[in-house]
């Protein structure tokens, strides 16, 4: 890292690896001293800039962990102190989080697409006592006023002191300060708190989730036993203060010993860019952001005729095979169809957050890719369930990780019921929410999702949507919105759509909102004006075709259409309160 001497004599590699049998591992510090030990000179971090890579290997970074843990503590944090992480992606970032937990504070990462005083309640809830921030967010914390508590420090998250403003403390000057510190790094144990996690808010206020050091460990070594990680190389793209890149796109790597490249931007277009560059194995996404990506391959493909002609026979053969119960011919058929596009690389798309359309996982499998979708909440460290790689179901969420129980809460005559799941990743409850903890965490540790599902005879769970958005009709029957959503995406011209109940008599008609594909439709009729009229004459016939395959009370009744993309969190996640609230044509 410019500007930072690196130490070696701090003691962090001495002894042997024997925290594997320890405790101690079960801690994040303990899997960071472990992996500094294992895996030495290995790439640990990845930063990709104008002036080329900057490459933080894993003995570097525990150095810098552990050296950033002892200036934390030298500037006077106290155990338990609340640290919260404000900026993108980045090699930075990801050693503040780890330096936290070592000098034994809890980090509270914070969403940067949160207004100001969003975030500044956030800090307030967490009664914050140290704060990183990138330097666009530096004002933000230094100059608060009114009502809001004022963290006691706030570190700039950047190595270059000339973007730092006020009285924000030098990132590299806080690592030299903790060169120079003596004494022991505080023991933490699994039970101690490791982090707080606000939930996105999307059905309610934001809650602060508390994960203790066994939870996310705990899900970092199930995660990996499904995943059986070699060493891989991830792209990190979904942002980290999103509990999934959090555990499986931060901690997983470090603890397997695998690669970490930090995207230059966090947008959901130009992905095969940053894949060809970082020659990445895993990228873990959201549906909506692997639909784009789905986007830019066939683009890429068809850009090449040759390559073109190849896939559509190679297609064919492969969806042959796949009919007759041959599976692996697409790895092997489209190896240099793969090569050609710059997408070799990659092993697995991990995908979690929302329910992903089963064509999404069965086109790339049909390109020798495999889509994996797991599920899980933040209040679950955050995963439960994982498709196993061998066997992955495309419209399932997988099956519960080890050490991981499920039960269906009232199920009904077809089994479909309210998931919960019992497990050591489950968290200890809400920051200063005993009541809303009560909620959903009761007296044995069985956590109420409140999402609809069911499990089949195989093991394999499903999800039909969650109960709060359940559409009740005028004969008393209900309707999961999600499920009509997935039958009117399949349908080609429609890019998204979104299902809500409208009032009609003593219960609810099904209404949709579509976005409709407007570069498909004119693929489909070139030349041709796309008026409003036509292009809502070719959707009626999509969402017709979509009625077929429904009950007639599932039926869309009505719908309207969109002319921009549905709101979405940071994570991708459409934010369904957010879009009810918006004023609506009916």
């Amino acid at each position: 890292m410019p500007g930072i001497q690196v130490l070696y004599d701090t003691g962090i590699l001495t002894g042997t690896s024997t925290l594997e049998n320890n405790r101690d591992v079960m801690t994040l510090p303990g899997m960071v001293r472990r992996s500094a030990y294992d895996f030495k000179d290995r790439p640990a971090l990845i930063a990709k800039g104008p002036q080329g890579d900057r490459v933080i290997t894993f003995t570097e970074l525990g150095i810098m962990v552990e050296s950033m843990a002892r200036g934390l503590i030298a500037c006077g944090l106290k155990e338990n102190a609340k640290c919260a992480i404000l900026g993108p992606n980045s090699p930075e970032w990801a050693i503040a989080c780890m330096a936290i937990s070592s000098a034994g504070g809890v980090c509270v990462p914070i969403d940067t697409q949160l207004t100001k005083k969003e975030i500044l309640h956030l800090i307030s809830d967490a009664e914050v006592d140290t704060a990183f921030a990138a330097p666009e967010f530096l004002d933000c914390l230094l100059d608060i006023t009114g009502d809001f508590a004022k963290p006691r420090q706030v570190i700039a998250l950047t190595l270059d002191n000339k973007e730092i403003t006020g009285d924000g403390i030098p990132f590299g000057g806080l690592i030299s300060k903790g060169q120079e510190a003596p004494g022991a790094l505080p023991q933490r144990v699994p039970e101690d708190p490791a982090a707080i996690i606000y939930t996105s808010g999307t059905t309610g206020s934001p809650k602060g989730v508390i994960l203790t050091h066994a939870n996310i460990v705990s899900d970092i070594t199930a995660c990996y036993q499904v995943l059986k990680c070699k060493q891989e190389h991830f792209l990190s793209i979904l942002p980290l203060h999103h509990s999934f890149e959090l555990t499986v796109g931060l901690f997983l790597p470090i603890y397997s010993g695998s690669s970490i490249t930090f995207v230059r931007n966090q947008r959901s277009g130009g992905i095969l860019e940053e894949l060809r560059s970082s020659r990445a194995t895993v990228i873990l996404g959201c549906p909506f952001m692997f639909q784009r990506m789905l986007k830019e391959v066939n683009g890429a493909i068809q850009g090449v005729p040759a390559v073109e002609k190849a896939t559509h026979i190679l297609l064919k053969a492969v969806k042959v095979g796949e009919k007759f119960g041959i599976n692996g011919l697409a790895e092997f058929f489209f190896n240099d169809v793969r090569k050609a596009v710059g997408i070799d690389s990659l092993r697995f798309l991990l995908v979690c957050g929302s329910p992903v359309t089963p064509k999404i996982p069965r086109e790339f499998r049909w390109l020798g890719i495999k889509m994996l979708q797991c599920y899980g909440l933040s209040e679950a460290g955050p995963v439960l369930t994982f498709n196993p790689v061998d066997k992955p179901v495309d419209k399932s969420l997988g099956k519960p990780l080890s050490g991981v129980e499920v039960r269906i809460i009232g199920p009904d005559s077809t089994g479909v019921g309210e998931l919960a799941f019992k497990g050591p990743m489950i968290m200890k409850g809400y920051h200063r929410a005993s009541g809303a903890t009560r909620e959903v965490l009761d007296s044995e540790g069985w956590l109420k999702t409140g999402d609809l599902g069911y499990q089949d005879e195989k093991g394999y769970l499903y999800l039909l949507g969650r109960a709060g958005n359940l559409i009740v009709t005028p004969a008393g029957e209900y309707i999961c919105p999600e499920e009509i959503e997935t039958a009117i995406n399949l349908r080609p011209f429609i890019r998204e759509s979104l299902v809500y109940g409208c009032q009609k008599g003593d219960g609810e008609e099904v209404r949709a909102a579509i976005l409709p594909d407007y570069e498909a439709i004119g693929e489909h009729s070139p030349g041709r004006q796309m008026s409003d009229e036509y292009v809502h004459r070719l959707i009626s016939g999509m969402v017709k075709k979509a009625n077929k395959t429904l009950p007639p009370f599932k039926k869309v009744g009505s719908f309207t259409l969109l002319d921009k993309e549905l709101p979405r969190n940071s994570a991708g996640k459409v934010m369904r309160r957010v879009f009810m609230e918006l004023p609506r044509a009916e």
